[in-house]
């Protein structure tokens, strides 16, 4: 295992998202190769969490870890 989450592997063909902390909702869904709306969905059954605090749903890196754990058999 080389230490890197899943979801640094996810992002590591786009170097400038290496050390962000929050993505929006587009690029979360690209980054798992669905649509905004399945994102959206994660977030309402509350597999996501997002802040709320700008004027767009942000998600920490740190939501996406902990889904793709809980997730990941």
């Amino acid at each position: 295992m080389t230490g890197l989450s899943l979801l640094d592997m996810l992002v590591t063909s786009k170097p400038e998202t290496n050390s962000r902390l929050f993505f929006d909702t587009n690029e979360v869904a690209e980054m798992f190769g669905v649509s905004t709306k399945t994102v959206y969905r994660l977030l309402q059954r509350g597999l996501l969490k997002a802040s709320t605090a700008f004027r767009h749903k942000m998600i920490s890196k740190q939501s996406i870890d902990e889904f793709i754990a809980r997730t990941t058999k």
